[in-house]
């Protein structure tokens, strides 16, 4: 009899451990590599947080792209419930802006529009990602990328109400949008202005705003300008730091009112200057 759930997958090892989940590496049934994402046992307690993965697991196995990690198949009747991924060999974008590494100077543009055919791509099934950030970024050795993590994805039909629910604004501070601080309902600028923060950090080396306090760094992204990229990175041009910017427009109608414009500009943008 063929085995069921998680008896089928052989865990070899972790690859990974957040403030919830952890992903662990493990192979299949055909003995080829996977991932497996699980709740932390204290998180696996609430019913929230298993709700909240169930949800991510069927958004996540709607999408089928190239750039987007591809989630296998949910298992619910494991311990806890488990999302089995593929197991895409690289390491999330924040590992290589710490390391500072030339190789980001190589394929920055490349990794740009890659992340923005991704979430081309989200938008157009109708989904908005609330947690674009460099984390949730893999860019792979040779500068494949693809983005991960639905936990916070949203159909836009159905954000406002959950937004009123939520006694904590959803997201990551660094990366999170004006419009999500101020619990109105977001829309698909709301991943361009995340999406700007993740590029400013990759070029800059630190995200556009920092703080130490938590209430302090949300009032900078209502209200303050983020300096220029080329503060801290003299190389990047000045075309791209002015796009970067209008990506981190305050107002959704200041930034560029869709990925597909986000894509065709940066065609057109040196991200360097030779």
């Amino acid at each position: 009899m063929a085995r069921s759930g998680l008896l089928k997958y052989h865990i070899i090892g972790t690859l990974w451990v957040g403030q919830n989940s952890i992903i662990y590496r493990a192979t299949d049934p055909r003995n080829e590599l996977v991932a497996i994402k699980m709740l932390l046992p204290d998180t696996a307690a609430s019913r929230g947080a298993r709700r909240m993965m169930e949800r991510e697991a069927r958004l996540a196995l709607q999408l089928k792209h190239p750039r987007i990690v591809e989630a296998i198949e949910f298992i619910r009747d494991a311990p806890m419930p488990a999302i089995v991924m593929e197991l895409f060999n690289s390491e999330n974008l924040k590992t290589h802006i710490v390391r500072g590494e030339s190789f980001l100077h190589e394929h920055a543009k490349s990794i740009i529009l890659q992340a923005c055919d991704a979430l081309e791509y989200v938008h157009g099934q109708g989904l908005i990602h609330l947690d674009m950030k460099p984390e949730n970024v893999l860019v792979a050795e040779d500068g494949t990328t693809k983005i991960i993590d639905f936990a916070l994805a949203e159909e836009p039909g159905r954000v406002l109400a959950q937004l009123f629910s939520r006694r904590r604004i959803a997201g990551t501070r660094p990366y999170i949008a004006p419009e999500t601080i101020r619990r109105k309902a977001p829309d698909f600028r709301t991943d361009i202005y995340s999406l700007g923060t993740t590029v400013y950090e990759m070029l800059a080396g630190r995200p556009p705003f920092v703080s130490e306090d938590r209430d302090s760094l949300l009032k900078m992204h209502l209200k303050s300008q983020p300096p220029l990229i080329r503060n801290y990175n003299p190389k990047v041009s000045l075309r791209m730091d002015q796009f970067v910017l209008q990506m981190l427009a305050k107002r959704r109608d200041h930034r560029p009112e869709s990925m597909e414009e986000v894509i065709r500009r940066m065609k057109h943008i040196e991200v360097f200057d030779k």
